[in-house]
């Protein structure tokens, strides 16, 4: 290269700093490209200046050897040498780590039948029970794992199973968000994350959790349901796992069932005075209010609280599920000292948070109830409840329900990432609201 070229050379490589300081990095390969046409140009101009008269000098001979680089190796050299000389930062090949989480990099499953998936193993398998919440960001989507067991010989019986040798079995709560980061609640001996992949994948997490020996109110079993003996429910199925007590129960439920469930709490009993919108009489004199929620799926997670806990069918015949609940238990006295301070102290307007949590752009969220958290509230008239916008994606939190649509009684419009919208409920109702946006995404406010 003769010294025009050489001056030309360092033209481009100057030129090249200015554009890639200014200009996305999904440029730089265009501007590469433009670089490598001016460089032929520059070659083509060599020659015809070589075929042109001149004074020949003696070639140089060199004395060091080196082999040649590919085209690869050189722009990835041109792009460091040029990144070095105008002080840029050199590229990372993973994200930093958020302060406090931990980062796991996933194997191949070793669960019989998974071979060609990856497994992050994040909590290992133990006799104890897990429960927690888990936060997760993934380089990829990932779907969400709790195990619960061993199983005993015939108790697999239509429910999720995996097991890494064929005999030892664990019921599989599986649940996929479609998304690669956000928050699960979970309850279970073992939890990983899993994607249906052959390629690994790196999972930035932090869990928040509690190891618990099995008692009462922490349990991981499995149980098939019974004739529900409620009044007017007789062609139903049910299953009490935590039993009606004047104690309140209140914890966290993962699941695995043999078929579609529907998930139960029972208030109560409660007095005459009392008229909940929904009720559950084993006998039509003791009435228990009844929380009954429909997540349409055999597998999730359910944060619940109530004076019992049970699972149902809608179906005639018998169930199985397997499950882990961890639950903390509220004397019932204690609960209704704690009650009437909380009245007293809540006598003036509040103003409650609900969250729009990270990931609930995609489906999924409505699995597990978790589109809004919480995704039920209740407060008095008078009280405002503020949403906060934590998602990447724009919502809006609209009164009324995707079947039937906008209310009218409140509307947020778009509400960006990071931002909020306050509403004052003057008067006493119940207030279902969705997501125009994104329809799966529902809840509710309940104003006493």
């Amino acid at each position: 290269m003769n010294v025009i070229s050489k001056i030309r050379f360092i033209y481009l490589i100057h030129g090249l700093k200015l554009i890639m300081a200014g200009i996305d990095k999904a440029l730089i390969a265009i501007t590469i490209a433009i670089i490598a046409i001016a460089l032929g140009a520059t070659v083509s101009m060599d020659s015809a200046q070589d075929a042109s008269p001149r004074i020949s000098t003696p070639p140089t001979v060199s004395t060091e050897t080196s082999e040649p680089n590919s085209s690869e190796s050189f722009g990835a050299d041109l792009a460091a040498k040029v990144r070095e000389e105008a002080g840029m930062p050199m590229k990372e090949t993973t994200k930093p780590m958020k302060s406090g989480w931990d980062r796991l990099t996933s194997d191949v499953d070793p669960g019989m039948g998974h071979e060609s998936h990856q497994l992050a193993i994040i909590l290992a398998p133990s006799s104890n029970v897990y429960s927690g919440t888990l936060m997760y960001d993934a380089s990829e989507k990932i779907q969400l794992v709790a195990l619960h067991g061993p199983l005993a010989d015939g108790e697999d019986k239509g429910q999720a199973i995996w097991t890494p040798d064929g005999e030892t079995k664990f019921a599989l709560t599986f649940v996929d968000p479609n998304s690669a980061n956000g928050k699960w609640q979970f309850a279970g001996n073992a939890l990983a994350v899993h994607t249906m992949n052959t390629e690994p994948f790196i999972v930035d997490y932090k869990v928040d959790f509690d190891e618990t020996p099995m008692s009462d109110t922490v349990v991981t079993g499995t149980v098939d349901t019974a004739t529900d003996p409620g009044v007017g429910h007789e062609s139903h199925q049910l299953a009490v796992l935590l039993a009606p007590s004047s104690d309140v129960y209140s914890g966290i439920l993962s699941y695995s069932a043999s078929e579609d469930i529907q998930l139960v709490t029972l208030r109560g009993p409660v007095g005459a005075d009392e008229k909940p919108a929904k009720t559950w009489t084993p006998d039509g004199e003791t009435i228990f209010e009844l929380t009954f929620v429909d997540p349409k799926n055999a597998m999730g997670s359910w944060e619940f609280s109530g004076n019992a806990l049970a699972v149902h069918t809608m179906n005639t015949n018998q169930a199985t599920i397997s499950y882990s609940v961890s639950a903390t238990v509220t004397p019932g006295q204690t609960m209704e000292v704690e009650k009437e301070t909380m009245m007293e102290d809540t006598a003036a307007p509040q103003t409650h948070t609900v969250e729009v949590p990270a990931g609930t752009s995609v489906p999924g969220c409505e699995e597990t109830n978790s589109c809004f958290t919480p995704v039920d509230i209740t407060i008095n008239a008078g009280d405002t409840v503020e949403w906060n916008n934590i998602d990447t994606a724009a919502h809006t939190v609209t009164s009324g329900s995707p079947a039937d649509g906008p209310s009218g009684i409140f509307d947020s419009s778009l509400l960006m990432a990071d931002a909020t919208f306050a509403f004052t409920f003057e008067d006493a109702g119940n207030y279902d609201y969705f997501c125009m946006v994104h329809p799966w995404m529902v809840g509710s406010v309940s104003v006493n």
